[in-house]
């Protein structure tokens, strides 16, 4: 048989065309399943026929004459082009799956046959090639291997896809002489969840934590969906069982972040984890450690009102693990360090806030950013008890030495449960000091305040006589909305707002708003992050209460916090002392006399108002070294003026332009200045922050 009648086509229908018009030997086979072309030996379009320009989007008018290569998609190797074409040169016929690439740009997958077709002298005068789109063909097979491999709810892998990676990975174990572990999870109380919320938002849980139980692992170990709410996790290439412990860590508090519904139900939920370590037997198969993490699970789910950990291991293999820092903890090489806090109105240290710091085995100190990820939610209350009992009986010491100062601490969200209120009761009762000297720190960011019993545990630790702060304030909005509703004395401003304000200046007004805020709710006001000295001037000059960054000083250990607190003077000289301090005292100045204008002008002396040099920032430029003639001064000038004429004439709106314009030109002269000077005049502001 010739290669001419593999193809789809009447051969001698093919032959006599051939014979009579090459170039149109297709004309009459439109109806034929697929499309194709016909090219001479040199490769040129000659014709195309069938559905050619229904699959690839291009007209015969497009591609006559050309080389058919412009369909190629590159998603194969140039290996495969060779060895088709070698079959092809060869065998005078070749078939087979390639991916072509349509007119507008999308690849496709076709069954291409293609023919060589030789003269009497057997050198070859055409290329005949048909093809087929498959697209359609492989999808459905596709979708019918997922529907037999994947979990129709999650898109996790199923039952019947787990056991094949298990013996999978039981052999690259022993190939690489590594350890894995096979988890299952089962989720605590689910039934009554569903019978309460119903099963569409049952079915809402198990896919957000099929999504926690991915984004808890890493690239190479995979989660998988048993059914109902049974979930396994295969984790690969362990070097011993400590491997886990960060894995287990951040997965534990994956599952435990409450699942925000879409019609904004929040609901807690929790886990129970049986583990099955490979190798445990001579004898083991995926199944066996199935069931063994299977038995380890439903040892979990008995002990869960006694239980320290969510996970446990099968009988026979390890039954806890601990974390570089889970270790530490245990080993009382927690030490906690202070961070001074500036009273601006006394310009004394009223108080510090207490940080945790672990020390390692070689004396390397190890920071909460360093820490945190390995300790399980039992831990970070441990850490909070440690922390608090420590920081109360160094303030007894600081008592004894005349250092009166309150002291602040920062409790994680996971913290706080029923115990928490008993817990702080018991410390208190423990020392000598009052829990007026107390300030528990709540982030911002931190999901407690979304829950429902956030209230009622935030008032039952206010009637402990303990003050509230709420951290890192500006890092979310949501809780700006519900300040009112909070039992809290304090707010802390984000220091990300802070130690960049010389980059992004801008975020003084909003300093101002949250100060106002601050001020209007009749909270106390701490701004973090003041850790230059003309942050430390532009803070002090607008009168923020608290300050708090290392231009007062660094976290330091109790020897050279006594240190610091003998040595301390706080500097009294006139303000600002720096152009961005007299930026921000600007800024703030304009703010206020732009309201009092705004509501009425008449009880104002246009003529003072006017007059620059009656205001307390040319005696400021003065200070700063900036006379008579210099553009600061000019522009300041300029701008009073612009005020004298609102003052005056407020009834006239380009007066108002005038005045917007000249205070825009005037700051940011300043901040200009400031720029190209760089350089703070040296005054004796503190002492030198402490190492």
């Amino acid at each position: 048989m010739s290669t001419i009648d593999k193809l789809p086509f009447d051969n001698h229908t093919l032959s006599t065309q051939f014979e009579t018009d090459p170039s149109n030997s297709f004309a009459d086979t439109g109806k034929t399943h697929g499309g194709g072309f016909v090219t001479d030996a040199h490769y040129r379009i000659l014709s195309v026929h069938g559905a050619f320009e229904q699959i690839t989007g291009y007209t015969a008018a497009e591609i006559i004459g050309k080389n058919p290569a412009f369909l190629k998609s590159d998603r194969q190797e140039a290996a495969f082009y060779q060895s088709m074409w070698t079959t092809i040169l060869q065998e005078k016929y070749w078939e087979g799956e390639i991916y072509n690439r349509r007119k507008d740009g999308t690849i496709y997958p076709e069954w291409g046959q293609i023919s060589a077709v030789a003269n009497e002298a057997g050198a070859i005068v055409y290329y005949v090639v048909h093809f087929s789109d498959i697209s359609d063909d492989k999808k459905q097979k596709a979708d019918l291997q997922y529907l037999a491999l994947y979990d129709h709810l999650t898109g996790l892998p199923n039952r019947r896809l787990l056991e094949s990676r298990i013996e999978l990975a039981m052999a690259r174990a022993e190939r690489n002489n590594k350890l894995f572990a096979v988890c299952m999870i089962d989720l605590d109380n689910f039934k009554p969840i569903n019978d309460t919320y119903g099963h569409d938002a049952g079915d809402e849980i198990l896919v957000t934590i099929g999504k926690r139980l991915t984004a808890s692992l890493r690239k190479t170990d995979i989660a998988a969906r048993l059914g109902g709410d049974e979930f396994v996790l295969l984790i690969e290439d362990l070097s011993s069982l400590d491997d886990l412990a960060s894995i287990f860590s951040k997965l534990e508090h994956n599952i435990n972040t409450p699942v925000s519904l879409g019609d904004g139900t929040v609901i807690r939920i929790e886990a129970s984890m049986g583990i099955c370590i490979y190798p445990f037997g001579h004898d083991d198969t995926g199944n066996q450690l199935l069931r063994y993490a299977d038995q380890a699970l439903y040892e979990s789910k008995a002990h869960k009102t006694d239980r320290k950990s969510f996970c446990t291991f099968f009988s026979g293999q390890k039954q806890s693990l601990r974390t570089r820092a889970q270790r530490l903890l245990a080993e009382n090489a927690l030490e906690v360090w202070y961070q001074p806090i500036l009273n601006n109105q006394t310009g004394k240290i009223s108080g510090v806030e207490a940080l945790a710091r672990l020390r390692d085995d070689n004396g390397t100190i190890l920071y909460p950013a360093e820490f945190l990820s390995e300790l399980a939610e039992a831990d970070t209350t441990e850490l909070s008890r440690k922390v608090l009992q420590q920081a109360l009986a160094d303030l007894a010491r600081l008592d004894e030495q005349g250092y009166s100062l309150w002291v602040s601490f920062n409790v994680a969200a996971e913290t706080f449960s029923g115990e928490c209120v008993p817990c702080l009761q018991n410390i208190i009762a423990a020392s000598n000091i009052s829990p007026s000297r107390i300030t528990l720190e709540i982030l911002e960011t931190s999901d407690f305040l979304e829950r429902n019993t956030a209230l009622s545990i935030l008032h039952d630790i206010k009637s402990l006589g303990i003050r509230l702060a709420l951290d890192d304030v500006g890092s979310a909005y949501a809780s700006l909305l519900r300040l009112k509703e909070l039992p809290i004395d304090e707010i802390k401003l984000d220091q990300g707002f802070i130690r960049t304000l010389e980059d992004r200046p801008q975020d003084v007004h909003f300093v101002r708003i949250i100060q106002d805020l601050a001020m209007e709710l009749q909270l106390d006001l701490i701004v973090e992050g003041v850790e230059t000295a003309n942050i430390l001037d532009a803070m002090i000059t607008t009168k923020v209460p608290y300050l708090q960054g290392y231009a007062i000083s660094r976290p330091l250990p109790l020897f050279k916090l006594q240190q610091f607190l003998a040595e301390f003077v706080f500097a009294a000289v006139a303000r600002p002392i720096s152009l961005f301090g007299l930026y921000t005292a600007q800024i703030a100045s304009y703010t206020a006399t732009k309201r009092m204008l705004a509501i009425n002008s008449t009880p104002l002396d246009y003529h003072a108002l006017g007059d620059g040099r009656r205001c307390r920032g040319h005696a400021t430029l003065e200070r700063l070294g900036y006379t008579e003639g210099s553009q600061l001064v000019r522009l300041h000038d300029a701008y009073h003026q612009a005020l004298g004429q609102v003052a005056k004439d407020g009834g006239i709106p380009s007066v108002w332009k005038d005045m917007e314009a000249a205070q825009t030109i005037f700051v940011q002269a300043i901040l200009n200045t400031s720029l190209q000077e760089k350089v703070l005049p040296e005054q004796n502001l503190l002492p030198t922050p402490l190492p």
